[in-house]
Formats: structure tokens, C-alpha cells, sequence
């Protein structure tokens, strides 16, 4: 089994990316395609989080809330029954983008963040690294969600926090400038090797 991550912040493509790497696995084994957050009862945490972004706390919170159940009812019990795993986001998200994006205490979202996975870490994360002035074009024009609507600098803080994460973590940093599925192949061949 494994338990794969792909992040990346808003328009780094992260979506398409995942539902080609998931086809890709597919072929191989059996994959549950999931994300966070809003996957699980039917996106109420999203919907409370997209209410007002402007409690660093309570968003980080309710992230937190999210990914426990998310862990708890879907990522775990597949990865139990040997179902690979790929998800749109995970813990770092929220250290990324109310740590780095908001000035939350990078320390009390770890500790949130390790009550909320209870020791699960992904066997592998890849980064899809997009420049902020990218992503931010790719997202002008479409509906925005609240933390969308932060604005570019927003997007600079999240990008370079996301960039440090990825170096202490060791995660495999991805050129998200690459079309889809050439970005998609790459992955599928680190984690099938």
C-alpha cells in the first residue's frame, strides 16, 4: 500500500494532476482518490471554513476537524485494506497557509495537526511548484473561494512556507508548469518504481 500527497497552492494545478495519476495507478492497483478539505460529511467543514477566513484559529481548526475524520473514515480504513491512497492535501496545507499565509503559530499547528493524524504521514508527497504570479492568473477569472480571494501576497507567503516545508520534509518537488500528464507519468514512475 501507499499513501500519496499532492500539494501545492491554489491553480498549481493540483486536481488535474491527481485525477491522471490516479487513472495512471489504476491500471496497477486499486486507488482511492480523495482530498481535503470537504470530503468528508458532504464538505460541511469547507463550507464553515469559506464562511470567514478571518480567524486564523478557527480555520486552522476546522481544517483540523476536517482531516481527523478524513484520516479516521476514509484514508485509513483503505490503506488497511492494502487500497492505495492518493489525496489532494494533507496536514501541511494548513501549516502552509495558516502558518505561513496567516501568522499562526507554526508549533500549535503541528501539535493540532499530530492529533488529527494520529501517526499517519504519507509515504510520499510530491510539491507542484507553480510561481504565485502563475497560479494566480490560472485562478483570475474563475469563482474564488475566501482563502482564493487572500490576493497575491497571500499566495507568495503560502508558496515560499510551502517551499521551506518541502525541504525539511524531503518532499519531491514537481514543475508544475509541465503539462498534466507529463507531470502525472513522472509521479506515477517514482511511486511504481
Amino acid at each position: 500500500m501507499m499513501f500519496i500527497v499532492i500539494e501545492g497552492i491554489d491553480g498549481s494545478g493540483k486536481s488535474t494532476v491527481a485525477k491522471k495519476l490516479v487513472e495512471r495507478l489504476r491500471e496497477v492497483h486499486e486507488v482511492l482518490h480523495t482530498w481535503e478539505p470537504g470530503h468528508v460529511r458532504e464538505g460541511l467543514y469547507r463550507r464553515l471554513i469559506m464562511e470567514d477566513v478571518d480567524l486564523p484559529y478557527a480555520v486552522a481548526a476546522l481544517f483540523t476537524a476536517d482531516r481527523a475524520e478524513h484520516v479516521r473514515d476514509m484514508i485509513k480504513p483503505a490503506l488497511e485494506r492494502g487500497i492505495w491512497v492518493v489525496s489532494e492535501r494533507y496536514a501541511d496545507s494548513t501549516l502552509a497557509y495558516q502558518g505561513y499565509g496567516m501568522g499562526l503559530d507554526h508549533q500549535l499547528i503541528q501539535r493540532m495537526n499530530e492529533e488529527a493524524v494520529q501517526g499517519l504521514w504519507p509515504d510520499i508527497t510530491f510539491y507542484l511548484n507553480v510561481p504565485p504570479e502563475v497560479a494566480y492568473k490560472r485562478i483570475h477569472g474563475k469563482e474564488k473561494d475566501a482563502l482564493e480571494e487572500q490576493g497575491i501576497e497571500f499566495l507568495r507567503r503560502v508558496h515560499l512556507g510551502y517551499l521551506e516545508i518541502a525541504q525539511m520534509r524531503g518532499w519531491r518537488l514537481v514543475d508544475g508548469s509541465l503539462p498534466p500528464d507529463d507531470i502525472a507519468k513522472v509521479m506515477a514512475e517514482e511511486v511504481l518504481a
